[in-house]
């Protein structure tokens, strides 16, 4: 397997940003979702959806609420419902979910020496990215930004801290706008036009995790160490701890 050189970032320290930097990934789709079962290829609407049936309706159900330009790349059709909303398609599907402990457990690898880690479950380097995110007791993520139609997040386990923010011109600092508690098996989504975030663990002793869709995949994006320096954002690439349940 080989990939591609890293992008070069300049960022201190690298603890903060933990796997926002790095070796981009290598996304390809794995081989455990490339076949539908029978309840997706019947097409079974509004009926509970395993692990390996969402994955096999993603592409289909994100296409629909998307055009591709004149270079083949995807973009969002000018839609009549909010993305995020119970009329977004993508949001219905996510909602279909039945997802299990034993679904998810062998792509949760935790490094205790990180304050996180990022795990690819499944991607076709088209239309969507799934990732499962593993964080360590107390940790969490720099204040980031998602270049592509947003970021649906499902807690499968412990409780995850979200805060957002948006900048303010006059001050060039970014003002958190919002503090959230999100528990097990609920869902959350943000995009550019409603914030940039960064999400946490807030619990002392247990670890969490959390289900992240994005949608189109994308190999960089923007993060803030200093809220007070807004306008001076650094740019990190995509890393995975692991890919299809082995460490990379």
């Amino acid at each position: 397997m080989s990939f591609s050189s890293p992008k070069s970032v300049s960022l201190t320290p690298p603890c903060e940003v933990e796997e926002f930097c790095g070796r981009p990934p290598h996304l390809s789709l794995s081989d455990r979702s490339k076949e539908p079962t029978a309840a997706s290829a019947h097409g079974l609407h509004g009926s509970r959806l395993s692990l390996q049936d969402f994955i096999a309706e993603l592409p289909g159900t994100i296409r629909k609420t998307h055009n591709k330009d004149g270079n083949g790349i995807l973009s969002s059709n000018d839609l009549s419902f909010d993305r995020g909303t119970d009329h977004d398609p993508i949001s219905a599907l996510y909602k279909r979910l039945d997802l299990k402990r034993e679904d998810w457990e062998r792509f949760a690898i935790l490094e205790p020496s990180k304050n996180y880690t990022r795990n690819l479950v499944s991607t076709d380097n088209e239309t969507f990215t799934l990732i499962l995110m593993c964080w360590n007791s107390g940790k969490e993520s720099p204040i980031h930004d998602h270049p592509c139609d947003g970021c649906w997040m499902r807690v499968c386990e412990g409780n995850v801290q979200e805060k957002r923010y948006v900048r303010e011109e006059t001050t060039d600092t970014l003002e958190c706008i919002s503090d959230e508690l999100f528990v097990e098996n609920q869902l959350a989504y943000i995009t550019n036009s409603m914030g940039l975030h960064k999400v946490g663990n807030p619990s002392s002793s247990t670890r969490a995790v959390t289900l992240h869709l994005y949608s189109p995949p994308f190999k960089s994006c923007k993060i803030w160490l200093n809220p007070s320096k807004a306008s001076k954002p650094s740019e990190c690439c995509m890393q995975f701890h692991s890919e299809y349940g082995a460490t990379v």
